[in-house]
C-alpha cells in the first residue's frame, strides 16, 4: 500500500518537472533577465584575447629592455667633445676638428703640458699652501692608475714638497719630441739658501710618455681641458756645476 502511494507521488513529481528543452529555455531567460551574469560574461576574456594580450605584453617588455639599455649607453657616453680651434684676426674662435688623438694635438700643446708637469712637481716654495697647490696641479697632468701616477706618489713620499729646506727654481733648456708619444726634456734646478746664496746648479734629463684622452665629464674638463696626460716618465741627473 505504501509502495503504491510512493510510486504515484514520484510519477506526479516527474510529470511536473520540465523537459530538457524547457529547462534550457528557462535558464536562458534567467540569464537574460540577470544583468550581473551578463556583465560577468562580457568581462571574461576569451582564449584568443588572452593570447593577444600576452604577445603585446612580451613585445612591450622587449621594447622596454631596449629603451633601458639605450639610456644606460647614452648615460655612459662622454658628452663633452673638445675641439681644436683657431682664433681669427677678429678674435672669433673657429672650430677646426675634434680632439681625438695625439696626432690631432699640436706638439706645442703637448710640450707645454710636459713642461707644466715638471714645473709643478719639481718646484719648491716656502709657502705651504702654494706648495700643495703645485703638487695638486702635478697630479692633474698624469693619468690616474698609471706608471706616472705611481712614480709621482713615490717621489713625493721620498721628498715631501712641504718639507723643502730652501726654495727651488726651474729653468728649462729644451723639450723635444722623440716619437709620436714620447718627449725628452732638459732642465736645471737651483736652490736659494736663506742667506741668499745659490746652490750649485743641477741639470736633469727626462723622458715622458704622453697620451690624449678627451674629457669625459665636467670635472675632467676643468682639471685637464685638452686631455693630454703623462702615462710614464723617467728622470735622471745629468751633472752638477757651479
Amino acid at each position: 500500500m505504501l509502495f503504491s502511494i510512493q510510486k504515484r507521488n514520484n510519477a506526479a513529481v516527474a510529470a511536473e518537472m520540465p523537459s530538457a528543452a524547457e529547462s534550457d529555455k528557462l535558464a536562458r531567460a534567467a540569464f537574460e533577465n540577470n544583468p550581473w551574469l551578463q556583465s560577468r560574461q562580457s568581462l571574461t576574456p576569451l582564449p584568443d584575447t588572452i593570447a593577444n594580450w600576452r604577445a603585446a605584453s612580451f613585445a612591450l617588455m622587449v621594447l622596454l629592455a631596449f629603451s633601458i639599455g639605450g639610456n644606460i649607453w647614452l648615460a655612459s657616453t662622454p658628452k663633452i667633445q673638445p675641439y681644436v680651434i683657431q682664433v681669427d684676426e677678429k678674435g672669433f674662435a673657429i672650430p677646426i676638428k675634434p680632439l681625438d688623438s695625439v696626432s690631432g694635438v699640436d706638439q706645442r700643446v703637448i710640450m707645454a703640458q710636459v713642461e707644466t708637469f715638471i714645473f709643478n712637481s719639481r718646484i719648491r716654495v716656502m709657502d705651504r699652501n702654494a706648495q700643495l697647490i703645485f703638487a695638486q696641479d702635478a697630479y692633474r697632468s698624469v693619468k690616474a692608475n698609471s706608471f706616472a701616477s705611481s712614480k709621482l706618489d713615490a717621489y713625493f713620499r721620498s721628498a715631501p714638497p712641504t718639507s723643502a729646506a730652501a726654495p727651488v727654481t726651474i729653468e728649462f733648456d729644451a723639450i723635444v719630441p722623440v716619437t709620436a708619444h714620447t718627449y725628452q726634456a732638459n732642465w736645471s734646478e737651483v736652490s736659494t739658501m736663506s742667506d741668499g746664496t745659490l746652490t750649485p746648479q743641477s741639470r736633469y734629463e727626462g723622458l715622458f710618455t704622453v697620451t690624449v684622452s678627451p674629457p669625459s665629464d665636467y670635472f675632467d674638463m676643468l682639471n685637464n681641458p685638452m686631455g693630454v696626460y703623462i702615462t710614464d716618465y723617467s728622470i735622471e741627473a745629468v751633472r752638477t756645476y757651479n
